[in-house]
């Protein structure tokens, strides 16, 4: 899978180029749903600077990524171990309070996610949420090596329509983090278990 490749190959700059960005806007709309203290699972963790910031506010956290390399930054950023899964390899039954998914659902086909999200679903507590954030649009494209599956608030309605298993607590629309990729927008939501 090429999407893979690029992260195996380009981790360490892209966990430099990630690594500060400031999701604080997300953090605080994600854990006004969770309890202090509650279990998290980072989808996706990339460079572990989410987990890290959970891990700080005193929350528990299980990180996981499809790429090895992406683990290793992780890995070294937390010191914590980080599970090397896909989203299909992904087993938890009812283990989580919440499952963070930045930037990560977004690599997954259209045609896949309602697959992943009934995976996640069933990895989330009863009143589990998750939040999951796509780049703004109806494309499904590949950029260079990565695959994308772009977002809106009316594809995911249908996405959640079909799936049956989320119902949308919050949604919002905001620009990217990265300095340099200010123009682009991305859909963030809040998910609740059904």
């Amino acid at each position: 899978m090429t999407t893979i490749n690029f992260y195996e190959k380009n981790a360490e700059a892209y966990a430099a180029l990630t690594v500060t960005a400031d999701m604080s806007r997300a953090y605080e709309k994600f854990l006004a749903y969770l309890p202090h203290g509650a279990g998290l699972l980072d989808a996706g963790c990339g460079s572990g600077r989410d987990s890290l910031f959970f891990m700080r506010q005193g929350y528990r956290v299980t990180m996981l990524d499809a790429s090895a390399a992406m683990c290793r930054c992780a890995e070294k950023l937390t010191g914590q171990k980080a599970l090397h899964k896909t989203f299909a390899e992904i087993n938890f039954d009812k283990q989580f309070d919440g499952i963070w998914a930045n930037a990560s659902l977004l690599h997954v086909p259209e045609q896949e996610l309602e697959k992943v999200l009934k995976i996640l679903h069933r990895a989330l507590k009863e009143d589990g949420v998750l939040y999951a954030s796509w780049k703004y649009g109806e494309a499904e494209r590949r950029d260079g090596e990565r695959f994308y599956c772009d977002m809106t608030e009316e594809k995911l309605k249908k996405l959640l329509q079909r799936t049956g298993c989320f119902v949308c607590k919050e949604a919002w629309v905001s620009e990217d983090v990265l300095p340099l990729h200010r123009e682009q927008r991305w859909l963030n939501v809040v998910l609740g278990k059904k």
